[in-house]
């Protein structure tokens, strides 16, 4: 049985599968990008990927609409390495309870006939590509299309890797884990000149892209710890994250106050399915939501994403939301509690 429909240009992948370490080159990453859009096509839409003889899952690709720009032959060639990306994980054995870990390349196999390509998938490597669960793992969800518009190897990477922060409204990484995820060992100058520059730069102007980042290189809080004399250097990169998506409601676009679109829509939207899609409550309690500012917003995304893991009723869900913003905020209107708002019965 197939899984709950996505829109059809949403991809779900593991974090283990966006945060990998791999060298970056634009072909390459769109074509990863489609993978993961067949592979997803067979898990959600029960649109069934073809089987060799042997029963392994192989995907086919046309060359021209990879690469309409190059001859396919020079496309096959720039993607042949792809052969080499690696993945590994550990499971625990059902018959023995021991540990087992799993090493391997992904595409064990690529053919060329006249223009089109196929890929064997090492079926080994499935529960790598495709299971978000577990305790840390998590699941980025980015967009196809702006995914394949951006032009830039690492402009493609560092979109998806941000879209898995995007609902935290930032990110704070490592310099030296960055680099080694994206296989480079620039200076902190070129790092900047070579990669996040250019990417900060392709996200803010293509359009089609649904997010874009501002940054700063920075001390962490471990090495300021450290103590001694002398300025500490910077050891992490900080991503402030924007939304592109605005609101058509003039009115709503005022009262979100620049704060994350993700944020403040789900804000409302939880609101609205308590009390009503036309309930003036749900609207203030929202603006004075978005008054806090993005830190308060953040943590009320966060209530909203436990939420969903608890069995309650909504008055239940509007009662904790309330309660728990109370503890944040001075404003009365966090006292209300769902007897209070006197939602109409559907």
């Amino acid at each position: 049985m197939k899984n709950k429909s996505l829109h059809p240009d949403t991809i779900i992948q593991p974090n283990r599968v966006t945060m990998m370490r791999y060298a970056v080159t634009a072909l390459e990453e769109d074509l990863f990008t489609l993978v993961m859009k067949t592979l997803q096509d067979e898990l959600y839409e029960g649109r069934m990927m073809d089987r060799n003889l042997w029963g392994e899952p192989v995907l086919h690709f046309n060359l021209l609409e990879i690469a309409p720009e190059l001859k396919p032959a020079d496309t096959f060639k720039r993607l042949k390495k792809i052969k080499n990306r690696e993945f590994e994980y550990i499971y625990t054995s059902k018959t023995s309870g021991k540990e087992v870990e799993v090493n391997g390349v992904l595409f064990p196999t690529v053919l060329k006939a006249d223009n089109l390509i196929e890929l064997k998938i090492n079926t080994d490597a499935l529960p790598w590509l495709l299971w978000v669960g577990g305790i840390k793992p998590g699941k980025t969800y980015f967009n196809k299309t702006a995914a394949l518009a951006l032009s830039g190897g690492y402009s493609k990477r560092l979109y998806k890797m941000l879209s898995s922060w995007k609902g935290n409204g930032g990110w704070k990484v490592d310099i030296e884990k960055f680099k080694e995820q994206l296989k480079v060992k620039y200076t902190l100058n070129d790092l900047k000149a070579r990669v996040l520059e250019p990417a900060k730069e392709e996200l803010y102007n293509n359009e089609k892209s649904d997010i874009w980042f501002e940054y700063k290189s920075d001390t962490s809080d471990e090495l300021k710890k450290q103590g001694g004399k002398g300025r500490k250097p910077h050891d992490q990169l900080v991503f402030k994250i924007h939304t592109r998506y605005k609101s058509s409601d003039e009115r709503l676009e005022e009262l979100r106050k620049g704060v994350s679109f993700e944020q403040f829509n789900e804000i409302l939207k939880f609101l609205q399915s308590c009390l009503g899609l036309t309930s003036e409550k749900a609207i203030n309690i929202t603006g004075a939501c978005t008054d806090e500012g993005d830190r308060f917003c953040n943590q009320r995304y966060k209530d909203l994403k436990g939420l969903r893991e608890k069995t309650l009723t909504k008055p239940q869900e509007f009662n904790f939301f309330m309660s728990a913003a109370q503890k944040n905020s001075d404003n009365e209107i966090f006292k209300l509690r769902y007897k209070d708002c006197n939602p109409k019965k559907k």
